[in-house]
């Protein structure tokens, strides 16, 4: 009879602690899969960090080499002047540079010398001076971050691009580049440390003067139109025209003496 018991009792702890081993199993189940879930993520996470990293690091490595190596100048480095770094990291080499305020009209001449470049990938230290209508129009103003320029830049093979509105009183180093055949520039500025990039500006405004171009293209296309100038009209003058100076009238003077007339006895 105890054996009964105590075989029963057994039977019965076992099926309690059935369900109690398969819910254990499926939790530390869901607890690996989240596990590895979050070590999918942190991966992620930690290498974007680290590519980032990455990139600071280097761009703080060359600023640390650029103070160690003199670098070349572009521009007459003169009192009040903006001093900035650029960088040609586009596909050709750089053979001019001028600047201008985003007010003005035209750009001034060519900064660099005939015999002077950007090689790819090289930088260099640029000396700016404004105008005399510039500086006394900017004299009074205290936030260079606001101050917008425009660059005019040609290239090795005489094709020229604009990059507008960069903050180079706000900025170390402007880095040239190129994308889908947009020349744009990137930079960081030094009063919020944000990063710029004016390619999709850059972008809007070559897609809107080639929009302008080709309606301009189509209105200069001449208009076919009736020529009222040109005379359709038939002319009377050949020779071949109809004579209307002839006598086709009938002739009543013939040889039978007759006066033209039909005779009595037939109209009786």
């Amino acid at each position: 009879m105890k054996k009964k018991l105590l075989i029963a009792l057994l039977a019965g702890l076992v099926a309690v602690a059935a369900p109690v081993s398969c819910f254990a199993a499926e939790a530390a189940d869901t607890t690996e899969e989240a596990q590895e879930i979050t070590d999918e993520d942190g991966a992620e996470a930690e290498e974007s960090a680290s590519e980032e990293s990455a990139d600071e690091e280097s761009d703080e490595k060359e600023t640390a080499s650029d103070k160690k190596e003199e670098l070349k100048t572009v521009g007459e480095k003169k009192d009040g002047c903006i001093t900035f770094k650029m960088k040609n990291a586009t596909s050709k080499k750089i053979t001019g540079l001028a600047i201008k305020t985003a007010e003005e009209a035209d750009y001034p001449e060519n900064m660099m010398t005939a015999d002077d470049s950007f090689d790819l990938k090289e930088k260099k230290k640029v000396f700016f001076s404004k105008s005399e209508n510039t500086a006394e129009k900017t004299a009074e103003e205290v936030d260079p971050s606001q101050k917008m320029y425009d660059l005019h830049i040609t290239f090795e093979d005489q094709t020229t691009a604009d990059v507008h509105n960069i903050a180079l009183e706000d900025l170390g180093t402007l880095t040239i580049r190129e994308k889908d055949g947009i020349t744009y520039g990137t930079y960081k500025t030094k009063s919020t440390k944000e990063k710029k990039n004016t390619y999709s500006a850059e972008k809007a405004a070559a897609d809107q003067a080639a929009a302008d171009a080709a309606a301009a293209q189509v209105a200069s296309q001449p208009v076919e139109s009736y020529d009222s100038s040109n005379d359709y009209s038939y002319d009377y003058s050949d020779d071949s025209s109809y004579d209307d100076s002839s006598d086709y009238s009938y002739d009543n003077s013939g040889d039978d003496g007759g006066d033209g007339c039909l005779d009595d006895g037939l109209l009786n």
